[in-house]
């Protein structure tokens, strides 16, 4: 597939903020792009870790991903968060079960400057296995998150999932133990209409895979115009937990699950998904992938 060069992606963006966003500044007087992917990440260990990376001066967090890497699913991710003032992201992980298998950890933020900031909506359960939060109307959720302040070698995270309307998250855990928080964050902002556009914010949905070969990836389908922002995903499978959200404001957003039973030497993130298919047995474990996309028609 041929990506976007960077001058179409500048224009795509603009676009996009210009019908739904409302940018801060027209694109042609703007020194650096309305859009923009951060990445931070950590050094490998044993080690439980937080990473948090921040936006650029004048820009808001719109979506926030990241993943471990190396830990043969034996790392869980306990935090996928947007900071309050919505200026950086904080991502954590720790090991599983008191584990020393050494892994890294990567933290994203798609980052947009606009007049208008978006806002962070929370909300916490102390007992439950899971939790939702809404955004507020007129908004719309464009990113999500979440953090997890319990015992995490004994809760993983299998469910981050924008309902069909975007104006609300649900967060999912499974394991033994609930004892401490369990908080579900929304980015929520208002969409401005423009004459002549035509907007399309939706969730869009991947290709269930299935098969019981670990770790999985699920990608969302592709888009032809318009924007990615936050990505969720559903698992299944005993031992199974989310540990991978990447972010690709300018294409197809990817999750990863692994289990923790699983043996070391599978590929990490960034490669392809080795099982797909779309008539495996019900009982199969799956990963779904979902996520939050803008397009534009005028």
């Amino acid at each position: 597939m041929v990506k976007a060069a960077p001058t179409m992606r500048v224009i795509v963006a603009a676009v996009v903020l210009g019908a739904v966003l409302a940018p801060a500044a027209p694109a042609a007087a703007l020194p650096d792009p309305l859009i923009t992917l951060q990445e931070q990440a950590s050094e490998s260990s044993p080690d439980p870790k937080t990473v948090v990376v921040s936006c650029p001066d004048d820009a808001w967090v719109f979506a926030v991903g990241g993943w471990t890497d190396d830990s043969s699913g034996q790392a869980l991710l306990t935090r996928l968060e947007p900071a309050a003032d919505l200026r950086s992201g904080i991502v954590s992980a720790r090991p599983a079960n008191g584990g020393t298998t050494p892994f890294s950890l990567t933290a994203q933020v798609i980052c947009a400057r606009t007049l208008v900031a978006p806002t962070r909506v929370a909300n916490t359960t102390m007992q439950g296995i899971s939790i939702e939060v809404e955004c507020p109307a007129p908004t719309v959720m464009l990113g999500f998150g979440f953090a997890m302040g319990r015992n995490a070698e004994n809760r993983r995270l299998d469910q981050l999932e924008p309902d069909g309307d975007l104006t609300q998250v649900t967060v999912g855990t499974s394991g033994v133990g609930q004892t401490g928080s369990l908080t579900a964050y929304g980015i929520c902002h208002t969409v401005v209409e423009t004459p002549g556009a035509l907007i399309n914010i939706y969730r869009a949905t991947g290709i269930p895979v299935t098969g019981q070969t670990w770790p999985k990836l699920a990608t969302l389908l592709p888009m032809t115009f318009g924007l990615a922002f936050g990505v969720g995903a559903i698992v299944t499978g005993p031992g199974s937990h989310l540990d991978g959200f990447l972010l690709r404001p300018f294409g197809e957003g990817v999750a990863r699950a692994d289990r923790i039973s699983t043996l070391p030497g599978l590929p990490i993130l960034r490669t392809p998904a080795r099982t797909t298919s779309l008539m495996g047995p019900a009982e199969d474990p799956s990963l779904t992938t979902v996520g939050a996309r803008i397009g534009t028609f005028h």
